[in-house]
């Protein structure tokens, strides 16, 4: 196998990541945090965007980068380099919510939770955030779809 040949493995696999996640939250974490108390989101969320912040940007770097590099080495105006543009074009789109929407959004809650604060309108930002969760799991769905049957044409 050559590097060129491992680059959508490595852009599935660092993407994957982000979109198990994203996906998660669209399909069961949204409905569980409906029908939780706000001292409940107020914690569980603090912390796992405290966690989630600190470890989740490698494998999004390392499936963007890998994307890329892929769309780079891909011969111009062919299947497969259009599938590696739409998979930057989605995470983009789901790189773009998360930096506009949800990540201050995560700071406010990592905040209050290392105060152990329940904030006033933690039910609103849970909202807000939840509000962005299903497009960006369909852009991420979007981009892996588009790596692994570019990869698949290779």
């Amino acid at each position: 196998m050559q590097f060129i040949d491992a680059l959508p493995i490595v852009a599935v696999l660092g993407t994957g990541v982000v979109y198990g996640v994203d996906v998660f939250f669209a399909v069961i974490g949204r409905q569980a945090l409906a029908e939780s108390s706000d001292a409940t989101i107020a914690e569980v969320m603090g912390h796992l965007h405290q966690v989630a912040d600190a470890r989740m940007p490698i494998f999004g770097v390392i499936g963007l980068l890998a994307t890329i590099a892929f769309a780079a080495v891909s011969p111009m105006g062919t299947l497969i380099s259009w599938l590696a543009l739409i998979a930057i074009a989605g995470l983009l789109v789901q790189l773009s919510l998360y930096l506009v929407v949800a990540k201050p959004i995560n700071t406010k809650m990592t905040e209050a939770a290392q105060r152990k604060e329940v904030l006033r309108d933690i039910r609103e930002l849970q909202n807000r955030w939840d509000s962005v969760i299903v497009t960006r799991a369909m852009a991420m769905t979007l981009a892996v779809g588009c790596l692994v049957t570019a990869a698949s044409l290779r």
